[in-house]
């Protein structure tokens, strides 16, 4: 590393700009508010992008009362209940461009928030879905074109795909992605009671979804205070919210607390420094997930200890503050020792909203670990210039290693 690169690593000599979503509407029924939010973006035909859990839960419904007051025009598009792959990503996009639409709203988690942001993208920016996505071997095409107006209404409290400036796509069995300024949501509509028909399963994989996205955040190397004022705070209300969740799904103030969280992790890793989040918790994760069809969720509660362990050496001070925001008596302890309760707590709050952390468990092969490890080494680690953002050099050994103790749960 040449001295003057140095400077992007220096808190003071750093200037740092990032974007946010125009307007965020937080709290209880502010679902109620989405008719009023479309007709201020004075769009008169409107795409609701929805799966059919949304609707056999009657989410839906709440959605279409407010524009139906406000005698607004709207449709209905179901993807599967499913992360979108490439087919059902151009599905939507020939949807979008042969219907005219002047708003696409996204209902439910992070697969129907990132399928409506592509949705709006390509309705005014022509060309494959593959040209705009990330790859090793190309750079994206630009986003010329603004999209059409954009309303996401969370439904679990995992992605933060509300308030991110990013969209995943599953490609060839690996998670590719469209991080752009122009994916932000021109309204995100928060509403606590929107989450709380989120099965047990799928609330616990949110939160160490959103969990990760906060930790990730204050572990990467090119962390920022104003990064770390949102994560801190963030990773504190899943530690008092996410088991009470787990447990009573109709706990509104612990649903509260996990739709805040949520909405912060979506927050902090669209900004520019903290990349997607960009360590090598959500490079394994991301890849290993699709690979043998583990959801989203468990593998970041899977990655996430396992990455903080991988770093500890070299960021002790860094996960100490994790550990800390957990609610971790650290005390006495020095760095070292303190980081390591911080990966024993996280553990052990997977562990209590019933996630195991061994591959195997999964019905991972091993044989394949091997493999794997060289595709993140050659491949992969360049999407997440793991260079530039994870706090440790990764080499093959390092990351046979780190696979291994995932598959056999050692933490």
């Amino acid at each position: 590393m040449k001295l003057r690169e140095y400077e992007n690593f220096l808190n003071p000599t750093r200037l740092v700009s990032f974007d946010n979503p125009k307007r965020i509407i937080f709290g209880v029924e502010a679902v109620n508010q989405v008719g009023e939010e479309v007709k201020n973006l004075l769009a008169k035909k409107v795409l609701i992008v929805i799966d059919e859990n949304i609707e056999k839960f009657g989410l839906l419904d709440k959605v279409k009362a407010s524009l139906d007051a406000m005698k607004l025009n709207s449709s209905v598009y179901k993807i599967p209940t499913k992360e979108p792959n490439m087919s059902s990503a151009k599905a939507i996009a020939d949807h979008v461009r042969t219907n005219k639409y002047d708003l696409a709203i996204g209902v439910g988690g992070g697969s129907c928030m990132d399928s409506a942001k592509l949705a709006a993208l390509m309705a005014t920016n022509k060309g494959d879905v593959e040209e705009y996505c990330e790859a090793v071997d190309k750079t994206p095409k630009p986003l010329n074109n603004e999209p059409l107006s954009k309303i996401m209404i969370p439904t679990t409290s995992g992605t933060g795909s509300e308030a991110s400036n990013t969209l995943v796509i599953i490609d060839g069995g690996y998670k590719t992605w469209i991080t752009n300024p122009r994916a932000l949501a021109d309204v995100a509509i928060v509403d606590p009671l929107m989450a709380s028909t989120c099965p047990p399963k799928v609330t616990a994989g949110a939160g160490m979804d959103a969990l990760s996205h906060l930790a990730e955040a204050i572990m990467v190397r090119k962390w920022h205070p104003i990064s770390d004022t949102i994560a801190l705070k963030g990773i504190n209300l899943v530690a008092q919210n996410l088991r009470k969740a787990f447990q009573d799904g109709n706990n509104l103030e612990a649903r509260w607390g996990m739709s805040l969280a949520a909405m912060l992790g979506g927050w902090v890793i669209g900004f520019p420094w903290v990349g997607g989040p960009a360590t090598i918790g959500h490079c394994i994760s991301e890849a290993f997930g699709p690979k043998w069809d583990i959801p989203h969720g468990a593998a970041c509660a899977i990655s996430l200890p396992y990455s903080m362990s991988f770093n500890l050496q070299m960021v002790p001070e860094r996960i100490r503050l994790i550990g800390e925001a957990i609610g971790v008596k650290t005390g006495e302890l020095n760095d070292l020792d303190a980081g390591k309760e911080a990966i024993i707590a996280i553990a052990k709050l997977a562990n209590e909203v019933g996630i195991s952390l061994a591959l195997k468990d999964f019905n991972v092969p091993q044989a394949e670990l091997k493999s794997f490890a060289e595709y993140i080494v050659n491949e992969r680690q360049y999407m997440y210039d793991l260079k530039s953002n994870n706090p440790r050099s990764i080499d093959l050994q390092s990351i046979i290693q780190l696979v291994e103790r995932m598959w056999k749960g050692e933490i």
